[in-house]
């Protein structure tokens, strides 16, 4: 790694004298295992990251049992290759998580297993081409500038970044998958998301002895109110889709024509409706979290965000079209994969072995959990050098050369990787250059940042930061 900080100018990088990176937030890292009164009624229940203790950033792989289940912890890059890649075919998403998650998602590609989903990938390949995602490019920028429009408008005080930033990659997948014509406003239905996507990642004892019926809490009653909400509203509009002489050509129309090729009509709608939540639902609340994370760690860092908005003016400066801004952006790139290392979009994955393996010398019985949480994979000090801190040349080119294939993975690993990545890197990248280079960020004085995980990444209580002209 080098000893000195890139800033970038277009496609000119230039140097710059390092400085001192700072240590992000971060639950403190007890000394022990949490007891399993706090995993399922405790702190941990509410926010697992707390209860990680110091060991598990040492140890690479580690062995568990948790009531009547064993866990294997795999953080070592060889380890994760084996699940991920080498024997993908022995470890499919648990049964538990698959449960847990089918209300929201039902068959969509995130939850489907086997040939149901080696069907839609195939199917939905063409969707996720780089020339199909290159059309979205002008909706990332359209969008971005109307965000920053509304914070011009009244900067006399903070603005909750995070509840902006879900407001705005919701009008995002709302533009580019329906065309803004599947009748959900952000007011009317982000609380409904927010409740799907928190009970999906909520420790229950129901579901873990396979009696969901004991998991009735409030949380649970609220996200079965918002998920009939949501899939009524995306039904309806479904239906108008299929029954439209000349429909919009949107990523939704594509789908549907992709998934009408090989499903009759009523199949190819519920595969479109799964997941047209999937993408709804996760895919703009990943990308809101990260916006959010990535305005958090560049208002602590004022030179590192004084470098990304230099090479942010830059680039819009130029001209040019989204997709030849999105080329100019190679600093912003570097802390936008800082941002994704400590505070990963999905902080675990988990996989049930369907036969006898062995992982790293580990030996894996049928049945066995295996639970990789880049949360841990992304801050190991046996692979990362000063995990805890802030620093974007962990991805310069030199860096990244050196690193293990395995060893990075907020978007998941192997086969599965997500369908969706490049979609939500450019979308990332494009807005966040997009308010950088009109505004600057600072930190609103007293406010403690807690980041909480569930099924989601996300700070406590939002991110207030204040928010100015930059130029």
């Amino acid at each position: 790694m080098t000893d000195l900080a890139p800033a970038a100018l277009g496609n000119v990088r230039l140097r710059a004298p390092a400085h001192e990176p700072f240590r992000p937030a971060a639950p403190d890292q007890p000394d022990h295992w949490p007891t399993m009164f706090d995993m399922f009624l405790g702190e941990t229940a509410r926010n697992p990251l707390v209860g990680w203790p110091k060991e598990t950033f040492d140890i690479l792989n580690r062995k568990r049992r948790v009531l009547h289940l064993n866990y294997i912890g795999v953080s070592d890059p060889e380890g994760i290759k084996r699940v991920f890649l080498d024997n993908v075919a022995n470890y499919p998403k648990p049964n538990l998580i698959r449960r847990a998650l089918a209300p929201s998602l039902g068959d969509g590609l995130f939850t489907a297993e086997g040939e149901i989903w080696r069907d839609q990938r195939r199917l939905m390949a063409p969707v996720f081409t780089p020339a199909a995602l290159g059309q979205f490019n002008p909706i990332f920028a359209r969008v971005a500038e109307r965000t920053a429009d509304r914070w011009a408008t009244g900067l006399d005080d903070h603005i909750d970044v995070a509840a902006e930033a879900t407001r705005t990659t919701f009008e995002v997948i709302n533009e580019a998958l329906f065309s803004g014509e599947a009748g959900l406003s952000f007011e009317a239905t982000s609380g409904d998301i927010d409740a799907v996507v928190a009970a999906a990642g909520e420790y229950r004892l129901g579901f873990l002895f396979g009696m969901p019926w004991l998991d009735q809490s409030p949380l649970q009653r609220r996200a079965n109110q918002g998920r009939k909400v949501l899939l009524g509203h995306l039904s309806a509009f479904i239906a108008r889709r299929q029954a439209s002489p000349s429909p919009s050509a949107d990523f939704m129309t594509r789908l549907l024509e992709a998934f009408a090729e090989r499903y009759p009509p009523k199949e190819a709608a519920k595969l479109a409706l799964d997941n047209a939540v999937t993408f709804f639902v996760a895919g703009h609340e990943t990308t809101a979290n990260g916006l959010a994370w990535a305005l958090y760690l560049l208002s602590r860092d004022r030179q590192a965000q004084a470098w990304a908005r230099e090479e942010a003016q830059a680039a819009w400066d130029a001209g040019g079209t989204p997709t030849e801004i999105l080329g100019r952006l190679p600093y912003l790139k570097m802390v936008w994969e800082e941002t994704l290392r400590l505070y990963p979009p999905a902080p675990r994955m988990d996989r049930e072995a369907l036969a006898e393996d062995e992982i790293c010398g580990l030996p894996v019985r049928k049945g066995d959990m295996i639970s990789v949480w880049p949360w841990v994979v992304h801050r190991h000090r046996r692979l990362w050098d000063q995990p805890e801190l802030f620093n974007p040349e962990h991805f310069d080119p030199e860096a990244k050369a050196s690193h293990q294939r395995f060893q990075y993975i907020p978007f998941g690993a192997g086969p599965r990787i997500c369908i969706g990545m490049a979609f939500a890197q450019a979308e990332a990248l494009i807005i966040l250059s997009h308010w950088l280079a009109r505004f600057s960020f600072r930190p609103v004085v007293g406010h403690t940042v807690t980041p909480r995980a569930h099924t989601t990444l996300k700070p406590v209580g939002g991110m207030p930061l204040i928010v100015e002209r930059a130029r």
